[in-house]
């Protein structure tokens, strides 16, 4: 009830509604009528908000005047106060009993009438407000239903083709020249697994106000060229064609996000693609009104106006028979809504289907002092030509690693891909090593978990610090949080590489420190060695199970929690992603207090057993 509400008067005496009137006029919106019939009438063509109704009226009284309200499904609910000269205790019985709210006695009092009037009017509030959020909840729990399957159908398909291939390989039913696609296909699916999950924590950490913008100096044709690189396989596959149009003037590098900004972009390009069968996708850049702007069209399905603010809320896609068709969770609008917003803009959508979509994406236009501005179709590719990339030669790298990792199959594995390259590696399994074999060897670079028993590698790392060794670090986590983040530098760490590791960004950070000593190479083991470091970790499981439970048992949260954390990692690294994620489940589980409370034990349990159902299965197969 937003605007005033609206009474209905019912009395037969006219000095009675006169001054009931006047009384409330000045605060609502007020009816009149004489009679019980009148009052079904104007019920009917416009129900109030409150009925307040003398008893005691000729023809249809008071009580039966409320039993026919209440046999009317459209005046059934309307709240009736019964304002009336009897003073019988058995008459105001069977009026609350027949359904009315309240009972004021003649000769009423001005204010007592206004507090009851207000006291009716403020729980009906009450009730339509619970009603809301009634079937609010309800719709939520709805899309939550709805989310979970798509989850799970998302999650289930590319690992069903990940498990599939791999048992296959092992059980020797693909010839030597069929393997390297059968693993491409179990890399490719890793890859989806990993968006996807990646998808779930930015969606995590905007709901939590925790997404991190950290505003940079971007040269906008490298961006360009660079979403290019990504997409334009995908979209020459499709026969469709794929390019960045400017509107002159712009600048050429602006300062914002610019991950951010090309996860924005990625998202929209990658959606354009997927819809659009045959035809074009095009991302125009342009400026106006101090905003820059990115407007994704193409020539695809289109969306029809009833469907399209479904897009951008959680877990929503246009209809049912798009997800089935084309898949998605239906969360990266969402997230590049949440991301232009950040950024200073917002995302809008122009589409009408059939006839293809416009995304356009805009976000502050903050042009960097010093920069130059296209004016013309050649500036541009004179820009193309000055940011383009340098390839580099690739050969062995050379210099001498420090790797510090609890784990051993993660240690083993990093040890191999460091070696592999070139690399003299020397690999210790805690802290306390760490700082020991560094204070006693001449290493080009020192890489650490951050997690370790003994000492972990913030401690270790500090201690170096403190020692006078300035050799450069780089911390290899899982968590990587900005306030963990800006730890791992106060301590003295150069920078952090997330967990599981990417091969490229690794390869580039070692190709940054160790400046000189090698040209960069990607980090990459032969199959079969792959393979079989993958099988050894495997065969590790049950006994890793069984520790782990037997902590939990033990009630030994601590080591519980370190155990899901170094399983978390490791299972990544190996690209066993469903066991990684159990993990992370159930370390987060454990994270929610200092000791496990009673209440969520059982969550805890339930998660052991789940990671010791997927343990089996992959020792089995």
């Amino acid at each position: 009830m937003s605007e005033r509400a609206h009474l209905l008067l019912v009395d037969d005496e006219k000095t009675n509604l006169k001054v009931l009137a006047e009384l409330l006029r000045s605060d609502y919106r007020i009816r009149l009528a004489q009679n019980g019939q009148q009052a079904l009438e104007k019920c009917r063509q416009q129900p109030p908000d409150l009925i307040l109704m003398d008893v005691l009226m000729p023809g249809m009284d008071g009580f039966e005047t409320l039993k026919a309200l209440r046999a009317d499904t459209l005046t059934a609910q309307i709240p009736v106060i019964f304002i009336t000269g009897l003073q019988s205790a058995d008459h105001e019985q069977q009026g609350l009993q027949l359904g009315a709210q309240d009972y004021i006695h003649k000769p009423f009092h001005a204010e007592v009438v206004k507090a009851r009037v207000a006291t009716q009017l403020k729980l009906i509030r009450q009730r339509q407000e619970l009603q809301l959020l009634s079937e609010q909840l309800t719709q939520a729990n709805e899309a939550k239903s709805r989310f979970l399957a798509t989850i799970s159908h998302e999650i289930r398909t590319p690992l069903a083709s990940v498990i599939g291939y791999a048992e296959a390989i092992l059980a020797g039913e693909f010839a030597a020249s069929e393997q390297l696609q059968a693993i491409q296909t179990i890399c490719q699916n890793g890859k989806h697994l990993q968006a996807l999950l990646n998808d779930l924590l930015d969606l995590s950490k905007i709901a939590a106000n925790k997404l991190d913008i950290e505003l940079l100096p971007v040269n906008l044709c490298q961006l360009a060229a660079e979403i290019s690189a990504l997409l334009q396989d995908k979209a020459r596959q499709k026969g469709l064609e794929f390019q960045f149009d400017y509107q002159l003037p712009l600048p050429a590098m602006v300062k914002t996000d610019p991950t951010r900004l090309k996860q924005i972009l990625l998202n929209l390009c990658n959606n354009a693609i997927k819809f659009t069968e045959q035809g074009f996708v095009k991302v125009l850049i342009s400026r106006t009104d101090g905003q820059l702007q990115f407007a994704v069209s193409d020539s695809g399905i289109g969306i029809a106006p009833d469907q399209q603010q479904k897009l951008f809320h959680a877990f929503g896609q246009a209809d049912v028979s798009v997800q089935r068709q084309y898949g998605g969770t239906g969360l990266g609008l969402v997230i590049a809504r949440q991301l232009c917003e950040k950024l200073g803009g917002q995302l809008q959508l122009q589409s009408s289907s059939p006839a293809g979509s416009c995304f356009v994406a805009a976000i502050n236009l903050d042009v960097l002092p010093d920069s130059i501005w296209l004016q013309q179709p050649s500036d541009i590719q004179e820009q193309q030509q000055r940011t383009a990339p340098t390839p580099l030669p690739r050969q062995q790298m050379r210099g001498r690693i420090l790797l510090a990792e609890d784990q051993n199959d993660t240690r083993q594995l990093l040890v191999r891909m460091l070696q592999h390259a070139g690399l003299d590696v020397t690999a210790v399994e805690n802290g306390e090593l760490l700082v020991e074999t560094a204070l006693t060897g001449d290493f080009d670079l020192i890489l650490s978990d951050i997690q370790m028993p003994k000492m972990d590698g913030v401690a270790a790392i500090a201690l170096l610090r403190a020692a006078g060794i300035d050799t450069p670090c780089v911390a290899l986590t899982a968590n990587t949080m900005t306030h963990e983040v800006q730890s791992y530098l106060a301590a003295g760490f150069a920078t952090h590489l997330a967990k599981p590791v990417d091969r490229n960004k690794f390869a580039a950070v070692l190709s940054h420190f160790l400046g000189g000593k090698h040209h960069r190479q990607q980090l990459q083991l032969p199959t079969a060695e792959l393979e079989a470091m993958t099988a050894r970790f495997v065969q590790t499981l049950p006994g890793q199970m069984a520790e782990l439970q037997q902590n939990c048992l033990q009630a030994d949260w601590s080591a519980a929690r370190y155990q899901a954390h170094a399983l978390k990692g490791t299972a990544a690294l190996f690209g066993l992603t469903d066991l990684s994620l159990l993990a992370s489940e159930l370390e987060q589980q454990l994270l929610q207090s200092g000791t496990v409370q009673p209440e969520i034990k059982t969550t805890v349990q339930q998660l052991c057993q789940r990671l010791q159902d997927q343990s089996n299965h992959l020792v089995m197969s």
